[in-house]
């Protein structure tokens, strides 16, 4: 037997993801990653560094997002045969074709060239099956305005509701990582839950503190706000396309953790909206929640 340890560098792509590492096993039934019979040994946060026993026949270590995803959002890297120690790193890339998947350090082999192509192949046929079903939506719901003013809706996930209104839709799709996700045509709402690790976010931590280490992992360019009773900040990015949008992240806290949910709206529609986005963070309830 001997060490295997992965270091996942850290990066903002994907930061708030914590992956999956599978081992290449044929006597498993857990789960097949590009058809290789595997099963899972850990999970790795952003910045972290793990270590696992293997044997110390020639195997595949395999790094995935989750099971939905794991045939294009996903990466491997194998291990001769052997029975010297391996230390292996890597980090996410920026990639919205393959789900910015984790890629390892280091000349990638043939082989390796070969899965990463045919992943992101399959990411753009899964991205335009999810377009095209956004865009179904989307078109569906451009005549809404005409019938009046939208009525509020009460979106329920777990613990946490939110009042939005009729526009909105749940998506289901290709956002496994996140705990909900709302959208109109103009607006999206991104829901993270994260629970109580007992080291870096603890049940100790105030609403604030949580909002500063957001702000610290992440990387950004903001400050912690509070207004209203409400605890945020706000930071701009541009899309693929060159578009600017502006995003307003709102923190709570629960019993098991903490509550990000954070909305994205254009940055030139942003003044259209800033009421109403107040208004939805304001109406978040969680149950058995104790703010700080």
């Amino acid at each position: 037997m001997r060490y295997l340890t992965i270091q996942r560098n850290k990066s903002f792509v994907g930061c708030l993801m914590r992956l999956k590492i599978y081992i290449e096993d044929h006597t498993s039934n857990e789960i097949k990653i590009h058809g290789v019979p595997c099963r899972k040994i850990g999970t790795i946060k952003n910045g972290e560094q793990q270590s696992f026993m293997i044997g110390d026949e020639k195997l595949r270590i395999y790094v995935i997002a989750d099971k939905f995803s794991k045939n294009y959002c996903s990466d491997f890297y194998e291990v001769p045969e052997g029975t010297e120690n391996i230390f292996i790193s890597g980090s996410c890339k920026y990639n919205p074709l393959n789900g910015n998947a984790f890629r390892f350090d280091g000349i990638p082999t043939e082989e390796m060239k070969y899965h990463r192509k045919k992943a992101t192949r399959r990411g753009i046929l899964v991205g335009l099956i999810i377009f095209i079903i956004f865009f179904a939506i989307g078109f569906a719901s451009t005549f809404a305005p005409l019938l009046g003013t939208p009525e509020e809706k009460v979106f329920t996930k777990g613990n946490m509701s939110i009042t939005l209104n009729e526009e909105f839709t749940e998506e289901v799709y290709g956002y496994s990582n996140f705990e909900a996700v709302y959208d109109t045509n103009d607006m999206a709402v991104f829901v993270i839950k994260e629970k109580f690790d007992g080291y870096t976010i603890t049940e100790d931590m105030t609403v604030k503190e949580y909002c500063d280490a957001v702000i610290k992992a992440n990387g950004q360019n903001a400050k912690t706000q509070q207004k209203d009773g409400l605890t945020y900040y706000e930071y701009t990015g541009n899309s693929d396309q060159g578009q600017k949008f502006r995003y307003i992240a709102f923190t709570y806290k629960a019993d098991d953790g903490f509550y990000l949910v954070q909305f994205a709206v254009s940055d030139d529609m942003y003044e259209d909206y800033d009421d109403d986005i107040f208004a939805y963070a304001k109406s978040v309830s969680i149950k058995q929640n104790s703010y700080t």
